[in-house]
């Protein structure tokens, strides 16, 4: 009996994360992503003609599963410390698992800037405008009790997003420079998980 369409494309869909993970999206083959989804090749192009789309569908799947939540936990009234330790524990934990992730969101937005512009429609562009408007009145606040030294809320989002995107965007190079490979890259980000926090918190201090 042949399998739903819906479980055709999951299958597809879990098995392109897993060889991108292995081979990034460059390395990666679609006969593998066949092989390793346990459909043929005739199969796969039928619902992804190309590999960038597949990609693509990967790249929304994964973050349509956890952005919106970042969006509505930074427009939440939760206090602006806990949000950094929420923001930076989230990020690293999809990038890590996902490693891939960061270079080609990179690269694909890039050449393809309507991509961003698409995957913030339908109200998630809303959603961004009420996350920097709650942490602009959270930092004026921070600032007027003097507890921070005054900052724009979109230069606060934009470090946190590159103190998280950094390593893996930048991964040859960083474990290159610093002799990190393997499973040392890993304790890395695992370090990074527990001192960016407090770091960033302090560098916020006035």
């Amino acid at each position: 009996m042949a399998k739903p369409k819906k479980d055709a494309q999951a299958r597809i869909l879990d098995a392109a994360d897993a060889v991108f993970v292995r081979r990034g999206t460059d390395g990666a083959r679609m006969q593998e992503i066949a092989d390793e989804a346990g459909v043929n090749k005739a199969l796969l192009h039928y619902y992804f003609r190309s590999k960038a789309e597949l990609a693509r569908a990967v790249w929304l799947r994964i973050a349509t599963s956890f952005v919106p939540g970042i969006l509505e936990m930074m427009a939440s009234d939760l206090p602006l410390d806990e949000k950094i330790d929420r923001f930076v524990d989230v990020y690293l934990t999809r990038f890590a698992r996902h490693p891939y992730l960061a270079a080609y969101i990179i690269a694909e937005t890039s050449r393809h800037p309507e991509l961003a512009n698409a995957f913030f429609s339908s109200g998630r562009d809303q959603a961004a405008r009420r996350m920097v408007e709650t942490l602009r009145e959270q930092i004026d606040r921070e600032v007027a009790n003097g507890r921070m030294a005054p900052l724009k809320p979109e230069q606060l989002l934009v470090t946190l997003a590159g103190s998280c995107v950094f390593p893996f965007a930048a991964r040859p190079v960083v474990s290159a420079a610093l002799g990190l490979g393997g499973k040392t890259f890993e304790t890395f980000i695992e370090q990074r998980r527990k001192e960016r926090p407090p770091f960033l918190k302090r560098a916020l201090r006035p």
